[in-house]
């Protein structure tokens, strides 16, 4: 889990290192990634249940939106606004299973909101507001992912599959007309394909299998706090105070929600 959230800590800043339309680098990270799992699982065969391509959707979608939010505002604004993703899930539930969230939950969303808004004061500072708001609709198709699973229908490992393959297919043509012979934006996009998307979801489908949920959560949060370092580190590029109240806001909001919750199922299973 630690190793897979590493490899997805380093997509902001290889992206902050390829010149090239966000579509291409989609495109030629999604195809790479495919022949990385494809080689890890040993099969390509994906059936085309509701719950697959549902899932297959709402991660291409992630995906689309996220790079084009790394290129219209800082990497730290794309990475925390995306990891509202939790929170999103209790909005979906309520919205089209029906299921009222408890007060704790509505107590995390709140918070989380007050957390989004923070990125808008004074138009964050160097960031962009379209951006912005790409990133918070990655974070809401990130949700879709983790509810379509929970389908009877849905194969984690076929849904993530079928959703490189729909990013590749979408992609692909693109590269055709907006990629050079530029050395370095090649090494970050091997890099995104093989290593930060391609090996992380090898870690995470090996290590979610015997890591208990909170302390997944907790390695997960990783991912944000680490990513807008890279690029501060490697570009220079530097978000503003109010991004990082925000962010700080949302990370230890979702983070305090995981632990709250489970705390309290495991404080019911005793009871029980």
């Amino acid at each position: 889990m630690v190793a897979a959230s590493l490899c997805w800590s380093f997509g902001g800043l290889c992206i902050k290192f390829i010149p090239w339309g966000a579509m291409s680098i989609i495109g030629l990270r999604a195809l790479l990634a495919a022949i990385v799992f494809a080689v890890y699982r040993k099969s390509i065969k994906i059936e085309l249940t509701k719950g697959n391509i549902l899932s297959a959707l709402c991660l291409a979608s992630t995906t689309i939106l996220f790079v084009f939010a790394n290129k219209l505002t800082t990497a730290a604004s794309a990475i925390f606004l995306q990891f509202s993703a939790p929170i999103f899930i209790i909005l979906i539930q309520l919205v089209f299973y029906r299921k009222k969230p408890k007060p704790s939950a509505i107590i995390a969303v709140l918070i989380t909101l007050s957390g989004m808004l923070l990125f808008f004061a004074g138009r964050l500072e160097g960031g962009g507001l379209v951006g912005n708001l790409l990133a918070i609709a990655s974070g809401l198709s990130f949700a879709g992912v983790f509810v379509c699973n929970k389908r009877p229908d849905t194969s984690p490992e076929q849904s993530l599959l079928l959703g490189f393959f729909i990013n590749a297919v979408i992609g692909m043509p693109f590269v055709f007309f907006e990629v050079t012979a530029d050395p370095i934006a090649w090494v970050a996009v091997l890099f995104l394909g093989t290593v930060q998307v391609g090996l992380a979801y090898v870690f995470f489908s090996v290590g979610i299998k015997t890591t208990p949920a909170l302390l997944a959560c907790l390695i997960t949060a990783l991912e944000p706090v680490l990513n807008p370092v890279w690029v501060a580190l490697f570009t220079g590029e530097s978000p503003g105070i109010f991004a990082l109240l925000g962010g700080a806001v949302i990370v230890l909001t979702v983070v305090g929600y995981s632990m709250w919750t489970q705390r309290h199922s495991t404080e019911t299973d005793v009871e029980m």
